[in-house]
């Protein structure tokens, strides 16, 4: 009676681990790649028409074409990104996530597909924002988690940070005088100026951090992605979204 109780749980054990050997192979083929995505950062992702499209957009399906796997999108708010992947919830991110040697500690990043960001503060026309001596005495609005999050706090200490998770509700918030400013990405800050005439924007610092996708820690995806990146840098397909998405 003993045996055969411990050949049932030993034969119940292995058919437990065949199970999830099974299933960790059919994830590592699998032809569906999920990266999380914020759509609230012209040009880099947004909506238009009711279609989620951007310059990462077009890089990630790229990508997928390189690594010939679909591309599947989950969209979230910029904070939640770098944490879904640290809980194996997506396979990567794109989202203009600059590399940070803090959110290298708990994610990986591909080689830069973006090298050029700047700062820039976006105002109302009437009441410019236009340099730091300014930004000390402003009440300034940013995406939580983000690199001018950061930036803010280590370069304008004595300004009133409002960090909230979307740029859109950001933009909304200046334009009902709630923030003096909020403080974004450079080529960002000219698509919010485009559709609000009567905001302006004004280049406040360079970043000393690209642009790369974001991945799990200890991810078989890099090197993948790494040389679908230096393919497409190659062939010149990164350029030509920059003059499409003029990030020139």
């Amino acid at each position: 009676m003993y045996t055969k109780i411990v050949k049932a749980f030993f034969s119940a054990a292995f058919a437990v681990l065949l199970s999830i050997l099974c299933g960790c192979d059919d994830a590592k083929n699998s032809d569906e790649l999920k990266i999380a995505v914020c759509a609230d950062y012209p040009p880099f992702e947004y909506y238009e028409n009711g279609e989620l499209t951007g310059f990462d957009i077009d890089i990630a399906k790229l990508i997928g074409q390189e690594l010939k796997q679909k591309v599947k999108f989950e969209e979230m708010q910029f904070p939640a990104i770098l944490a879904s992947l640290q809980q194996k919830a997506v396979d990567a991110a794109i989202s203009a996530i600059a590399i940070t040697e803090e959110r290298k500690k708990k994610n990986d990043f591909s080689s830069e597909y973006y090298s050029e960001a700047s700062f820039a503060t976006v105002y109302k026309k009437s009441h410019p924002v236009r340099g730091r001596e300014q930004l000390e005495q402003s009440k300034v609005a940013c995406q939580l988690g983000s690199t001018m999050e950061i930036w803010l706090k280590a370069n304008c200490p004595r300004a009133i940070i409002v960090a909230i998770d979307n740029n859109n509700q950001a933009v909304e918030m200046l334009k009902a005088g709630h923030v003096n400013c909020v403080f974004i990405n450079l080529v960002q800050g000219k698509a919010f100026c485009l559709n609000n005439d009567d905001l302006g924007f004004s280049k406040i610092a360079e970043s000393a951090n690209g642009y790369a996708v974001a991945l799990q820690k200890g991810s078989g995806l890099r090197e993948k992605i790494d040389k679908a990146i230096e393919k497409l840098k190659s062939t010149g397909k990164i350029d030509q979204l920059r003059k499409k998405w003029s990030l020139e």
